[in-house]
């Protein structure tokens, strides 16, 4: 539930965030100051967190169901520093010795 809640809560944020993001560039563009362009990159940059954690999200679903195709190094490395049950079970990044990894 606490996760749905989450889910919920970075959709909304990156929904509104694209939008305050395209006003700011457009201002950005508009007027070129430099008060401007600070603000468009802060808000991309929280766009860009805000849509990665929800990758991770799904993607953690996903993987946790057993419907990952390809694995995202990434979120992979990200399960297994967290430890807990998904961690364990992490892919490793490195094949083993002697193996190809694929």
């Amino acid at each position: 539930m606490r996760r749905n809640a989450l889910f919920c809560a970075l959709l909304a944020a990156a929904t509104l965030g694209l939008s305050r993001f395209l006003a700011a560039w457009r201002a950005w563009r508009a007027s070129g100051s430099l008060d401007a362009a600070a603000e468009a990159v802060v808000l991309g940059a929280a766009l860009v967190f805000a849509m990665v954690w929800l990758g991770f999200l799904l993607y953690e679903v996903d993987r946790a169901a057993g419907q990952v195709r390809r694995k995202v190094a990434l979120y992979e490395w990200l399960l297994a520093r967290r430890g807990g049950p998904a961690g364990r079970q992490a892919w490793p990044l490195t094949p083993p010795a002697g193996r190809s990894g694929r």
